[in-house]
């Protein structure tokens, strides 16, 4: 019977969730790695020690170690960014497996421009690659789903079908927004159309339970985003739509195994941090760092600024809480990573600061796990076990 590990962030996503992945990846035997929330729109980067290093959106992050990835019902999909990364793990030497479920969410160039021209977006946050406007579409009639690009006529009607969706919201907005609707009719599919058509021999259909009969050994569950960004437990507007808990790995595990068992790996930063617009409970209490010269998170573009303070304890016990609404019962384990970045150890608790003397105590106090892991590099190959 194959054992499930499940990849979960405590914050607004960038804890760390990557390289866990990759660690459990080169450690596991016969492992998978399957995406089972967010999709196209995540940035989990990898290093290895040789030097090769790749920040993973379309494929998991168990690529480098030859690991196949899952895309689940759950996740969006983007033949552009899937037909771009291909090339470039080919590049590296790599020959990446991608598996995606007949059902995933399919983002196109209009979902794209619609993303990045909605104010009321822009001001709560995106990356700008058409995730949240793919995932509102999805909940109504006009869907485009991974089985759809193997029906080349099928995906024509349905994108002219998407077109006039985003043509009526257009409409809907007024003359505020005619600049925009005169862009939108400029925008040409034939490069997508193209994509469509080479994705096609990367992406390979499969169903849940054609995986789970597949004969791996260990499913790994790697989540995208964190807890905090939840679409039921997050603060509006500044959140995602997306179940960035362990929702959406269990109700795959319970379908598709008799006993549902897991182990639930809960990731944060030794610090909070936030890439983007909305509130954040440690931002006025400013940390620094050191040793992050490889930090990927920048500021800029869509996203905004990429923000740092002190953990906030309260915040991830917060996180917990809610992701045991789904994971009680399971083997649970905390994951703090970045422990190289410290100068001093100090966390917030009930709105106070708290100084530690030592790393241990340090992480004694913030450990809400009895299984604690811990990593002092960007690599994998650094994590191990404290307690």
């Amino acid at each position: 019977m194959a054992c499930n590990h499940i990849v979960t962030g405590l914050g607004y996503g960038d804890e760390g969730k990557g390289v866990f992945t990759d660690y459990l990846c080169s450690t596991l035997d016969k492992p998978v790695v399957i995406r089972y929330n967010g999709g196209h729109q995540c940035g989990h980067t990898v290093r290895l020690r040789d030097g090769t290093s790749h920040v993973f959106s379309n494929f998991g992050s168990g690529t480098l170690r030859n690991v196949p990835t899952f895309f689940s019902r759950f996740c969006t999909v983007d033949p552009t960014g899937i037909v771009r990364e291909h090339q470039a793990l080919m590049d590296l030497g790599y020959s990446p497996h991608l598996f995606v479920d007949p059902v995933a969410m399919v983002v196109t160039p209009f979902d794209k421009f619609y993303n990045t021209n909605d104010a009321g977006n822009l001001l709560h946050g995106t990356v700008g690659v058409g995730f949240g406007a793919c995932m509102e579409r999805n909940q109504g009639p006009c869907k485009l789903f991974a089985q759809d690009l193997f029906y080349p006529s099928i995906a024509t009607q349905k994108l002219e079908a998407i077109r006039n969706y985003y043509r009526e919201k257009f409409k809907n907005e007024g003359i505020n927004s005619c600049l925009k609707a005169l862009e939108f009719e400029t925008i040409g599919i034939e490069k997508f159309l193209e994509d469509i058509e080479t994705s096609r021999s990367i992406v390979h259909l499969l169903t849940e339970s054609e995986l789970f009969a597949s004969g791996y050994q260990n499913m790994i569950f790697e989540g995208g985003q964190g807890v905090l960004l939840d679409m039921d437990f997050g603060v509006f507007p500044n959140m995602t739509r997306s179940n960035t808990t362990s929702k959406n790995a269990f109700a795959i595990i319970n379908r598709n195994t008799p006993d549902g068992n897991a182990n639930v790996y809960y990731l944060t930063r030794c610090y909070q941090t936030r890439h983007g617009n909305g509130w954040m409970s440690a931002e006025q209490y400013p940390i620094q760092l050191t040793n992050n010269e490889l930090e990927t998170n920048v500021g800029g573009g869509y996203q905004g600024e990429f923000r740092t303070g002190l953990l906030d304890l309260d915040m991830i016990r917060y996180a917990l809480r809610c992701d045991f609404n789904f994971s009680c019962g399971a083997k649970k384990a905390m994951v703090i990573s970045c422990l190289d970045q410290l100068k001093s150890y100090q966390y917030l608790s009930n709105g106070l600061v708290n100084e530690c003397g030592h790393r241990d105590t340090f992480l004694n106090d913030i450990a809400l796990c009895e299984s604690v892991f811990i990593n002092e590099s960007p690599y994998s190959d650094t994590l191990r076990q404290w307690s």
